[in-house]
């Protein structure tokens, strides 16, 4: 049976290729003895010399390539590459999740023995371990506080026992809930109307007007340390300054807002202002003593003369040359 090129060249296995390869070198012998036999026949008949001659040759190709197909045949099977082994996917190694025991037994009426009838008994020390991933539910619940109030004998002194914390005074909502809201909207980006009815299907009734009142209430916690992050970061004997625009969404037509950020190891602290001025910078470091590092607007070098303390360093993503340092001091004005 003859075989087309093309899937002869897209066969891969060595057994079907050995077997191709007997097969046409059978044919190529049973063509040779055909042509042979025409030879015999052409040579007693006519004579012709240049016919016998092609004939002979064909002959002769075609005797060849039976001996390679043959050869081909007979060659041992090519050894088989070592292939890397692959790797078996295991479970992943879950570090930072706590592991739980939990035993699993027969109930009462399971413990009986299917052959005899008899109770059975557990064995000591074994058991069929495994692991299992679990999911503990996010719940929701209305605590009944009680706060313990005491009076001394004399009559002249009530105490109570301090209450939760409070995402508000007088609040029906717990810190605790509060920062869950913040958290959820402004780490893994969930909109307060989608808290909602997430909270809804626990069976939580709320408003996103009470989740906004929440992080309101949160934020304005946060502006204790917002204002000691500003005053570690002008402690620094080296600081960074620097301001991008930030667009006013009302009009695309409205200057916008310049948004600051203060840099020092490890804080970085942002503002949010109207303008670059110099009164801006001022109004920005205060006092500062030391040097701040930043590009080469104009009112950086303003706002730095109106403090004599404050030393200006180019910074090095501004300048091609080496960083240039310049200061505002009487002294070093020559």
């Amino acid at each position: 049976m003859a075989v087309a090129e093309a899937d002869l060249e897209r066969e891969q296995d060595l057994e079907e290729l050995r077997r191709i390869a007997l097969a046409q070198h059978a044919q190529i012998r049973h063509l040779i003895r055909q042509l042979e036999q025409k030879c015999s026949l052409l040579s007693f008949y006519n004579g012709n010399k240049d016919e016998l001659q092609e004939t002979l040759a064909l002959i002769e190709g075609l005797t060849q390539q039976a001996k390679a197909a043959e050869d081909a045949a007979k060659a041992p099977a090519p050894a088989k590459k070592d292939r890397t082994p692959r790797k078996r996917a295991g479970p992943t190694e879950q570090l930072d999740l706590p592991h739980v025991p939990q035993l699993f037994e027969l109930d009462d009426a399971d413990r009986a023995c299917p052959s005899c009838g008899g109770d059975l008994q557990p064995m000591a020390g074994q058991y069929e371990t495994s692991e299992m991933i679990d999911v503990v539910e996010v719940s929701y619940r209305v605590v009944q506080v009680q706060q313990q109030k005491y009076v001394c004998r004399c009559g002249g002194c009530v105490e109570t026992a301090p209450g939760p914390d409070r995402a508000l005074a007088g609040s029906r909502y717990s810190l605790a809930f509060a920062i869950k809201v913040v958290l959820d909207k402004y780490l893994d980006h969930i909109p307060l109307e989608r808290q909602v009815r997430i909270l809804g299907r626990h069976g939580l009734v709320v408003t996103s007007q009470t989740l906004w009142d929440m992080a309101l209430a949160v934020a304005r916690r946060l502006t204790l340390i917002d204002a000691a992050l500003v005053d570690h970061v002008l402690t620094q004997p080296v600081i960074g300054l620097d301001q991008t625009g930030w667009p006013r969404l009302e009009s695309a037509s409205s200057k916008p807002w310049q948004m600051w950020c203060l840099t020092a190891p490890g804080v970085v602290v942002h503002r949010i202002r109207d303008d670059k001025s110099a009164a801006t910078v001022t109004d920005l470091v205060g006092n500062y003593r030391g040097t701040i590092v930043c590009d080469a607007l104009s009112t950086h070098g303003a706002g730095a003369r109106e403090n004599p303390g404050i030393t200006l360093a180019g910074c090095w993503a501004h300048y091609p040359e080496p960083t240039v340092i310049w200061s505002q001091r009487p002294e070093c004005a020559a």
